[in-house]
C-alpha cells in the first residue's frame, strides 16, 4: 500500500492518468466540454472555499442569470483578482474557455488539428511548460498529439484546483461596524455589548 498523497509532493500522476483515460473515452468535442465543464466546477468550489460562506441554498454571486460570477469567464477574472490563481493560470484558462466556445458552436465534427485550435493548445503547451521540461519523457514517448496536450493541461489544473482548495483559507465575516454600536450617551461613544 502506497503512503497517502501528500499536495507538497507534487501532483498525484496516478489519479492525473486515471482522469486523463477516462476523457480520453470521450470524442475531441467531448474532451473540451467536459474538461471546460470540469474546471469551471473546480474554479466555483475554489472561489466558495475562500469567500465568506453563504447560508442560502442558492448563492446570488454564482446563480442565477445577472450573478457577477455566472459566466466561466467571470470567474476566471474573478479568481485572479482575488488572488486566488496567478494571472498566467487565468490566462490558460481563458484559453481552454475559448476553445470550449468554438467546439459548442461548431456544429460539425471537432478536430484538435483544426487551425485556430492547435495554436490554442499550442500555446498552453509553451506556456505551462511541461513538454519543454520533460526531453526524456518526449524523446521515449514521443510528442504528444494536440489532443494530449490539451488534456495534459486540463487535468494538471484541475488537480492543481482541487489541491488549493484543500489548503485555502477561508474569508470570515467582518464584525458590525462602529455605526451598529454608536451610543451618544456614552463616554466611549459605544453602547456596551448587549445594547444596540
Amino acid at each position: 500500500m502506497s503512503a497517502p498523497h501528500s499536495p507538497a509532493s507534487g501532483p498525484d500522476f496516478e489519479a492525473v492518468g486515471r482522469l486523463q483515460a477516462e476523457l480520453r473515452a470521450e470524442s475531441p468535442r467531448g474532451i473540451v466540454l467536459v474538461s471546460a465543464a470540469m474546471l469551471e466546477e473546480a474554479l466555483r468550489e475554489l472561489m466558495l472555499a475562500h469567500l465568506v460562506p453563504n447560508s442560502s441554498t442558492s448563492d446570488p454571486l454564482f446563480d442565477g442569470p445577472m450573478s457577477p460570477f455566472g459566466s466561466f469567464s467571470a470567474k476566471i477574472d474573478a479568481a485572479h483578482r482575488l488572488g486566488l490563481l496567478s494571472h498566467q493560470f487565468c490566462r490558460d484558462l481563458h484559453i481552454i474557455r475559448r476553445i470550449r466556445n468554438e467546439v459548442a458552436h461548431e456544429p460539425k465534427g471537432f478536430r484538435f488539428e483544426e487551425a485556430g485550435t492547435s495554436a490554442r493548445v499550442v500555446a498552453l503547451s509553451q506556456s505551462h511548460g511541461i513538454f519543454a521540461r520533460s526531453p526524456n519523457w518526449v524523446l521515449k514517448n514521443g510528442s504528444p498529439s494536440l489532443q494530449d496536450q490539451f488534456l495534459e493541461a486540463a487535468t494538471w489544473m484541475l488537480f492543481y484546483m482541487a489541491a488549493e482548495r484543500e489548503r485555502i483559507v477561508t474569508l470570515q465575516p467582518h464584525s458590525l461596524e462602529f455605526g451598529y454600536r454608536a451610543s451618544m450617551d456614552h463616554e466611549s461613544g459605544l453602547a456596551p455589548d448587549g445594547l444596540q
